[in-house]
């Protein structure tokens, strides 16, 4: 063991002796830094990949909130579309069906819908458009659903 000081004490000297010059200060650094362990490397690598994986995560949730969004559109287009579509209905009570259901279950995820019914002599049609919540500040999803219904009609007997 003591040989080892020893060792440790001349290499001391030689590297603190002023003819080495800034070329040896240099390389007696790199020696120092390399002896050791990566000390810090932790807190760094910690400092970089946490703020990318909270950002990552952040981002599932917000996909997952604008498919739950999704599905309320989906939900209350097709709730319009059924009560547009029935037999002596018109598009306003599709409009008022869609509403209700989006006042129902869609008034925290589902920002700023719009019901918009067409009712012609075949076919209903209902488009339902809003905004996802913001889970990612500045991310702002869009949702639209389209529901096609044919118009039942009374078809007598003799037909």
């Amino acid at each position: 063991m003591p040989t080892v000081t020893i060792l440790r004490d001349r290499r001391a000297a030689r590297i603190s002796s002023p003819a080495r010059g800034t070329a040896g200060r240099l390389r007696a650094r790199w020696r120092r830094v390399a002896e050791r362990s990566d000390a810090g490397a932790a807190t760094a690598e910690l400092v970089i990949a946490m703020p990318l994986l909270l950002l990552i995560v952040m981002f599932v949730i917000q996909a997952g909130v604008w498919m739950h969004a999704t599905h309320i559109a989906q939900a209350a287009a097709t709730r319009a579309a059924s009560t547009a579509s029935a037999y002596q209905s018109n598009a306003g009570a599709g409009q008022g069906a869609g509403a209700d259901t989006l006042a129902a279950i869609g008034s925290g995820v589902l920002k700023n819908p719009s019901v918009s019914v067409t009712r012609t002599a075949t076919e209903a049609r209902v488009e339902v458009r809003g905004t996802a919540q913001t889970v990612v500040p500045g991310i702002h999803w869009r949702v639209s659903t389209v529901v096609v219904r044919p118009v039942e009609r009374w078809t007598g007997a003799d037909q």
